[in-house]
């Protein structure tokens, strides 16, 4: 899952989640700060307790008000199948439902449960083959009419569309596997069919057939691809514009750049629903604020604001604030999944000395000191983050956290550098951060130009694979909590298109994909570890991109947010279950 390239926001933390049943708790707010990054654990529930509607109450809760969330900049995408950014995500699941979805409450425990569907989805032939789901009864779009799983099966279909192809590809590449996962099957807008695989056999029911087991196709359920789009209401590019609601709110108006409204969807029915409370009569998200104003609005918390939160991280000029009293109980902080990168185009720079050369020459206490310092994260040295299952601390360069201008020196051996284009979205933190990684090459000899990208789009730009662009930053953190979800998408070169990549490395090394293979088809027990080590041969032999810092999160909301706490299946502040204090 991407982390937004604009504002400063966060992604989920890994979760060790085994299939048991077991009962949710609930927490009324806060979370935890050890500061240190940690597997959370969970698990996948088939019990009908877990499953079935409503979901928990909270305790003082009531209905009414509208929770405003104050961006620096709008969303790249809110189509499900091109929502790929956690915080997009976080939006979405107000909007549509997925086959499945987390039940949490900032404990660090949380469940994966049915969403749409009954249950996580039951295992055919005990093979992890033949995948089946079954609706509930009761689900209504905004109009009234029923939710089918041919609705949901065009989801998916739709998310093949060359030019709708931003979102996950796990389902994807599951059906159509080998590389190029929409390399024959391009999507149903040419004559309706649908992806091989794939089958309705009724309105209640929807299956999928993989050739190779997928053991862990509940977590892919749970993503926005599973999301049912009646092919009536498909607009095609324009979907991220007014979703049709299939959950508890529904778009009222949405200004790009300006503001998002949503509003309740009176055919929503919360005793369908194990997941969303739907306790505010709305949410308004205003784009075009700078992060250090929406914190210090935050920070004195005006009757205007109290009802307010942000997905961005508090701006250095701004922390010093957040330690008093009546501030420091509004702050949602500790670390995520993510890993921060700086991305190396690989088309471009081809030699692996000139990546060692960059690595060394990167001072990442610089990088972090930009935007918050230890409060945003702390030095990598791995492209897997601490969180993920299985994880063993490495480092193979072992480079100062300040960069080793002479190890620079020495690699290059007195050759001077092409010059390089780094690419940056043009919010003022992400700006400052930029300048100083520039800086910090600089000094280590290689000249560097900035260039800024349009927020918004910022992912969109950096993902066509010929780019105009050497380096770019980009954050990246599991889908669920395994390698499989991490260096895959990262570094599978099959799966390079022209448009839509999540390998912005745009790495391709035949010996890395075969190992991918193999390690796919390990028993899940032994898979961890095989990841871990994939991930020390890449950085051992290739050093494809790299790691900057383990991402960590430090967000403000007004005093009148309740039931505030970090979501551990997406690391911002969670929505589903907040409500505004009367």
């Amino acid at each position: 899952m991407r982390i937004k390239g604009g504002a400063l926001v966060v992604g989920a933390l890994a979760v060790a989640l085994t299939a048991t049943g077991c009962n949710a708790t609930t927490n009324e707010g806060g979370s935890g700060d050890s500061g240190e990054a940690k597997t959370q654990s969970g698990s996948i529930s088939y019990e009908a307790a877990d499953n079935t509607g409503p979901a928990k109450a909270v305790d003082g809760a009531t209905k009414g008000g509208v929770i405003t969330v104050m961006q620096v900049s709008d969303f790249e995408h809110l189509d499900p199948a091109r929502n790929y950014v956690n915080v997009q995500q976080l939006t979405g699941n107000l909007i549509y439902r997925s086959l499945a979805g987390y039940v949490e409450d900032g404990s660090g425990k949380m469940l994966l449960v049915g969403d749409l569907a009954t249950n996580p989805g039951t295992d055919v032939n005990k093979d992890c083959k033949v995948w089946e789901f079954k609706l509930r009864d009761g689900l209504k779009y905004e109009d009234g009419s029923a939710v089918s799983s041919k609705d949901v099966a065009w989801g998916i279909a739709r998310s093949f569309a060359p030019e709708l192809n931003e979102g996950p590809h796990y389902i994807q590449q599951w059906l159509y596997p080998g590389g190029g996962y929409n390399a024959t099957y391009k999507g149903p807008y040419e004559g309706g069919a649908m992806p091989a695989g794939i089958d309705t056999p009724d309105d209640k029911t929807i299956k999928f057939t993989f050739a190779e087991p997928h053991c862990d196709m509940p977590y892919a359920a749970a993503l926005p691809t599973s999301a049912p789009v009646p092919q009536a209401k498909d607009t095609k590019g324009q979907y991220d514009l007014k979703p049709f609601s299939s959950g508890p709110y529904k778009v009222k108006s949405y200004t790009r750049d300006n503001a998002l409204e949503l509003e309740r969807n009176p055919n929503w029915d919360a005793n369908t629903d194990p997941i969303r409370t739907a306790y505010p009569d709305g949410y308004k998200f205003t784009f075009g604020l700078e992060q250090q104003q929406i914190a210090e609005r935050l920070v004195a918390d005006a009757p205007a604001d109290q009802a307010s939160l942000t997905w961005g991280d508090t701006p250095p000029a701004v922390l010093p604030r957040t330690t008093a009293a009546n501030v420091a109980n509004r702050v949602a902080k500790g670390p995520t999944q993510y890993v921060w990168y700086l991305g190396v185009n690989n088309l471009r720079i081809k030699d692996k000395k000139i990546r060692e050369a960059l690595y060394y020459g990167l001072d990442r206490d610089a990088a972090l000191k930009a935007i918050g310092g230890t409060s945003a994260g702390t030095p990598a040295s791995t492209l897997m983050s601490p969180t993920t299952a299985g994880f063993e601390a490495f480092d193979v360069y072992n480079a100062p956290p300040t960069g080793d201008v002479n190890k620079v020196k020495e690699i290059l051996g007195g050759t001077t550098p092409p010059p390089l284009v780094l690419a940056h979205s043009n919010t003022a933190l992400r700006t400052a951060q930029a300048e100083a990684i520039r800086a910090s090459l600089v000094k280590a000899g290689f000249q560097v130009t900035l260039k800024a990208i349009e927020s918004t789009s910022y992912y969109d730009q950096v993902g066509r694979k010929n780019n105009p662009y050497d380096l770019y930053l980009h954050g990246w953190g599991s889908d669920w909590p395994t390698g499989s979800t991490i260096i895959p998408p990262l570094y599978d070169g099959r799966e390079i298109a022209d448009e839509g990549n999540n390998n912005l490395a745009y790495f391709n090394d035949d010996s890395i994909n075969t190992e991918i293979d193999k390690i796919r088809a390990m028993p899940a027990a032994e898979q961890d570890a095989a990841w871990t080590a994939l991930d020390k041969k890449l950085m051992t032999d290739f050093l494809p991109e790299i790691p900057a810092y383990y991402d960590a999160t430090h967000e403000l909301y007004g005093s009148k947010v309740g039931n505030a706490y970090l979501s551990d299946a997406f690391g911002a502040l969670q929505l589903n279950k907040i409500f505004v204090k009367q």
